[in-house]
C-alpha cells in the first residue's frame, strides 16, 4: 500500500509524542524570577562528589523568569543557581517543584524558596557559615595587627565556631535524613572542616547521620561515601587511642609495670640471651634499628658519640630487626655495646608493645630501670642523656 503524505506525517507525530513521553519521565523542576538580572547568565548545576556539572543555562530577560526541568537522579543530591560569581545551594531529594525568587544585587544571601524544607535549611546553615568565615578573616586582621593578643584570638575563634556547631547540631538532631544535615556537616571555613571527625563530640554527628544515610538513603553515593569516611575515621580513632595507651605505659614511672611488662630477652651474635634489666644501675639508650638501611652507620655514629664520652655510667641495648643474619652479626661485631636480634622481624610484639612506627626508634632508661623519654627527632640526644646522669 502507498504512503501517503498524511500517513507519513502521522507516523512522524507518533515518533515525536513517544520521545517526548520518554523525556517526560520522573523529573524535577526549579524555576522562580530573578529581579534586575536582565540578560544576565543563569546556570543550574549539579554538585556531585567528585565535581560540579553545567546542566543547563538561560539568558535571564527584562521580566526575570526562569525555568529549568531535569530527570530525577532517583537519589538524593545538591544543585546550585549560579549567576556570575554568586550561587544558591538547593537539595533535590525526589521529584520536587522548587521555586527560587530573589534579585541580582544579593542573589545568595536574600532569596526565599519554596517546595524545598531541606533548601530552605540549607540556606541557614550558608548564612551561618558565611558569618563564621567574616569573623575568624576579621580576628586574624585584629591579631595581625597586634589589637588583640593570641589568648583573645584563639578564644573568639573558638567562640565563633562553638556558635556555628551550636546551630548545626540543632538542625542535624532534628532531622538525621535531610540533605541539610549531610550539608551542614560538611561546611569549610580557609578549607578545613568546621566539625571535626576527629573530635569525639563532633563525631557523634557523622556517626549518626551515616548510619541513617545508609539505611534510608543507600541508593546515594554520599551514604556510601560518609559510611566510609565514618569508618576510617573511628579506625584512625582506634589506633591513636591504642598507641596513646602505650605510651603511657612505656612513659609510666612505675618501675615493676616497665620490670615485669617491658622485659627484654634476647640473643646476641653469640647466642647469648642478653636481657634488657641487666642493665639496671646505669642509664640506658634502648634503641629499635635495622643495619641494612641507609640511616643506620650515621645513627650509630651518634649513639657512639654519647656511648664514649659516657662510658661506665651509660649503656646500649640494641635490637636489630634486619632479616639478613649475616649482615646483622658482620656489623654487629664492630660495635662496643650489646647487641640483640629479633628473628620475628616487623612480626615482633615488640614493636607493638613499644609502639615503634619506624626505624630508629630510641627509649631512655633511668639508673631505675624505668623508661622516662622517647628520643624525637628534635630532641639531642647528648642532652637528655646528661638530664638522668
Amino acid at each position: 500500500m502507498k504512503k501517503t503524505f498524511l500517513t507519513k506525517l502521522t507516523v512522524f507525530s507518533i515518533i515525536i509524542l513517544l520521545a517526548s513521553c520518554k523525556d517526560k519521565g520522573p523529573h524535577f523542576t526549579i524555576e522562580g524570577k530573578i529581579a534586575k538580572a536582565d540578560t544576565t547568565m543563569l546556570y543550574l548545576e549539579r554538585r556531585s562528589l567528585n565535581e560540579t556539572v553545567v546542566l543547563d543555562s538561560v539568558k535571564l530577560d527584562g521580566d526575570g523568569h526562569f525555568k529549568f526541568e531535569e530527570p530525577a537522579l532517583g537519589y538524593p543530591e545538591f544543585y546550585l543557581l549560579r549567576m556570575e560569581n554568586q550561587s544558591i545551594n538547593l537539595a533535590v531529594d525526589s521529584t520536587e517543584n522548587i521555586t527560587v525568587y530573589a534579585a541580582k544585587p544579593n542573589f545568595a544571601s536574600e532569596y526565599t524558596i519554596e517546595g524545598s524544607e531541606s533548601s530552605v535549611k540549607i540556606k541557614d546553615v550558608v548564612l551561618s557559615q558565611h558569618k563564621l568565615s567574616l569573623e575568624i578573616a576579621d580576628l586574624k586582621k585584629k591579631y595581625e595587627a597586634k589589637e588583640i593578643t593570641q589568648d583573645q584570638y584563639v578564644s573568639g575563634v573558638q567562640e565563633s565556631v562553638n556558635e556555628y556547631k551550636s546551630k548545626a547540631k540543632t538542625l542535624i538532631l532534628s532531622d538525621y535524613q535531610s540533605l541539610a544535615s549531610y550539608f551542614a556537616l560538611f561546611q569549610k571555613v580557609d578549607g578545613l572542616l568546621i566539625f571535626d571527625p576527629y573530635d569525639k563530640s563532633d563525631l557523634v554527628a557523622f556517626r549518626a547521620v551515616a548510619t541513617i544515610w545508609d539505611q534510608f538513603k543507600s541508593e546515594s553515593p554520599r551514604a556510601e561515601h560518609l559510611k566510609n569516611f565514618t569508618l576510617a575515621t573511628l579506625a584512625e580513632l582506634k589506633r591513636v587511642e591504642s598507641q596513646n595507651e602505650t605510651l603511657k605505659k612505656i612513659e609510666s614511672s612505675q618501675p615493676m609495670e616497665n620490670k615485669d611488662y617491658y622485659e627484654i630477652s634476647l640473643p646476641d651474635i653469640k647466642n647469648n640471651i642478653k636481657t634488657l634489666s641487666s642493665m639496671k644501675g646505669k642509664v640506658v639508650i634502648l634503641d629499635f634499628t635495622v643495619y641494612q638501611t641507609e640511616f643506620s652507620p650515621a645513627h650509630n655514629i651518634l649513639i657512639n658519640e654519647v656511648y664514649s664520652k659516657n662510658k661506665g655510667v651509660v649503656d646500649v641495648y640494641q635490637i636489630s630487626f634486619d632479616t639478613d643474619v649475616h649482615a646483622w652479626k658482620n656489623a654487629a661485631t664492630n660495635l662496643p655495646w650489646t647487641c640483640v636480634r629479633d628473628d620475628k622481624y616487623l612480626n615482633s610484639p615488640l614493636l607493638a608493645k613499644f609502639n615503634v612506627q619506624g626505624f630508629p626508634t630510641v627509649f631512655l632508661l633511668n639508673k631505675n630501670g624505668e623508661i622516662v623519654k622517647r628520643i624525637l627527632a628534635s630532641d639531642n640526644l647528648a642532652t637528655e642523656v646528661k638530664k638522668l646522669l
